[in-house]
């Protein structure tokens, strides 16, 4: 008979995330609670729902935009690590489909460009303390892609054609 160990607990998330998480949780309740006693249930309920269908039109609209916005960026030769444009327009519409109206007034501030100059500082201030992640153990080895065909070709014996690319074999295959 062999003795196997119980699997490892998981490691907990870091107390500020917890303590973040769980005010976020107030806040949005206490928000829903004080609207419904404010301007009733039924509306609240309508407005509930109402801005996650927003957030999805949006998401569409601006998601499109922020595509093209970034493809013309890049192709224009920017530089792939800077943020994208309509990055953060495109998180203010997915906050507006997350339930919840604490999100979904961050998700307007995010949707008006004077107040996304907030969050951009702000999220310049988180990535420059993230630390950097790795993923994967293994080393990169520098190498070149080979494709079969020249790899091995049918005939050994088969003369090779050198072009700007390299040795070729002249069978290139089926």
């Amino acid at each position: 008979m062999t003795y196997q160990q119980p699997p490892a607990a998981p490691k907990r998330a870091p107390f500020a995330i917890r303590l973040a998480l769980a005010i976020w949780v107030v806040a949005e309740a206490a928000a829903f609670f004080g609207l419904a006693y404010l301007i009733g249930i039924g509306y609240t309920l309508m407005i509930f729902i109402g801005t996650s269908f927003l957030g999805v039109a949006l998401v569409q609209y601006v998601g499109a935009k922020s595509f093209r916005a970034a493809r013309d960026y890049l192709n224009s030769g920017g530089d792939p690590s800077r943020e994208l444009p309509n990055g953060y327009a495109l998180a203010g519409a997915v906050c507006l489909i997350v339930p919840g109206f604490v999100t979904d007034l961050i998700g307007l501030l995010l949707l008006f460009p004077p107040t996304r100059l907030v969050f951009r500082g702000l999220g310049r201030w988180i990535a420059a303390r993230t630390p950097t992640m790795r993923f994967g153990g293994a080393d990169v080895i520098d190498g070149e892609v080979i494709d079969e065909r020249d790899a091995a070709p049918s005939d050994p014996d088969a003369p090779v054609k050198y072009d700007k690319n390299g040795p070729r074999s002249i069978d290139q295959g089926p």
